[in-house]
This record gives C-alpha cells, structure tokens and sequence, in this order.
C-alpha cells in the first residue's frame, strides 16, 4: 500500500452485479499476485456478481467497498476494501452457541482485502477505501477492526499506523470482552503480523505484559483490564 497524501478523487460505493472480475483482480493485488482481471471468474467474483457487496458468510455479512473514478454506469473499480466477520476465529468459540458467535462477529471484524489499482495510487483512495470501510463497521457497531500484514513489509505497517492502527509483535495475542466472554487471538505464526484499530468511541488499546511477554488489550474505558491466563 502506497503512502497517499493527496485528496481522493475517487467515489466509495458497495460493489455491486458486474463488478466482479474487476473486484478479483484487485483481490489479487491485495494477495500480492498478478493484478490481470481473470478470464475465467472465480468464487469471489461470482458472489459479487450475484449478490453484490453484501455477502452473506457464516456467523454474519461481508462488505465489499469499490471506488471508481466517477459515478458512471460502467465506470469500472479502481480500489478495494473487503471486511467480514473472521469466521475461522469464531468457528472457536463454539460454547458461545449461534446468537453468541453472532455477537461477537459483530464486535469484531477483519479487513480482508485492501488494494488499489496502480493507475490510482498516491491519490488518496486506499486512504478514502479504509475511512469508510471502518465508518460502516462503526455504524453497525463494531468495536474493532484488524488486519494482516506481511512481517516483512514495513512500508504497509508505518501506513496502518499512521491511520490509527497499532501493529502487534509477531505472536502477540490479542484480547477483546465480548459479553463478559475474554476473546484472544493472534497471526497464527504464518509470517504475518496484525495491526488492530478500536472503533468504539470509549475503547482503546493497552499493550500489557503477562507472564511470558506482551498481549494488546483492547479496554472500554474507564475499566481496567483483565490479566490473561497463566
């Protein structure tokens, strides 16, 4: 993700029926793949196709944000920012039962996907695609929202931060209260790190130590938090 200064230019709209082979092709710029738009679609493409930018998943919706240079009918996406519900995570907390794992997708989310097309660059857009991004999350209310970023692209990491994330250190859990219930997660040890944001307007993040090193906990002020488990 390049560093943008610049106003955006772009318009910021959900994805809709027809834009799914331009959306795959951002999708694999995101994953750091070749950014020509598929000749045959893929799974991601066909639900866009089909369903637009709101993707039914398990647990909860998916959102898929396009900017394009105008409004024009036919005006093709110039920008991505895909955010869901981590299924994977929740798919762990199977004691909460449906309407508890429904909460907490709520509560949490994952910025999937996050790629503007090289023409677009330097303008703005990835900055303008996140802003709302994270405002729709926020309305739904959502407390926080994570991402991850390769451990070896500094570049992207310093362009989170500057936005309002904070990286964790490889390995470094994560805790968040969801109804009472302690959620902790992490990158998984697969050569990624996460970078986390609050978006609760009285939640903010604490890097706090526990036996063993260092965990980020997410608190809704004025409580204190709560020590992880030896």
């Amino acid at each position: 993700m390049s560093d943008e200064s610049h106003p955006p230019s772009a318009m910021i709209r959900l994805a809709r029926p027809g834009d799914g082979a331009q959306v795959e092709a951002l999708a694999q710029v995101a994953l750091g793949a070749d950014s020509a738009v598929p000749a045959t679609p893929g799974a991601f493409a066909a639900a866009i196709d089909r369903h637009g930018g709101r993707l039914v998943l398990p647990h909860g919706t998916g959102s898929v944000l396009v900017a394009c240079a105008s409004a024009a009918p036919g005006d093709p996406p110039l920008g991505l920012a895909y955010t869901c519900p981590p299924v994977r995570l929740i798919d762990q907390y199977a004691e909460f039962g449906p309407s508890g794992q429904r909460r907490l997708a709520g509560a949490l989310a994952e910025l999937e996907l996050l790629a503007v097309a090289a023409c677009a660059r330097g303008a703005g857009v990835g900055t303008a695609l996140l802003a709302a991004a994270e405002e729709q999350l926020r309305s739904a209310g959502c407390r926080l929202v994570f991402a991850k970023v390769r451990s070896a692209d500094g570049p992207v990491l310093r362009w989170y931060r500057r936005r309002g994330y904070l990286p964790a250190a490889p390995g470094e859990p994560v805790t968040l209260d969801v109804d009472g219930n302690r959620i902790v997660f992490d990158d998984g040890g697969d050569g990624h790190r996460l970078t986390v944001k609050p978006l609760a307007s009285d939640a903010r993040i604490r890097r706090a130590f526990a036996p063993g090193g260092t965990y980020l906990a997410v608190l809704a002020a004025p409580h204190e938090h709560r020590p992880l488990p030896h």
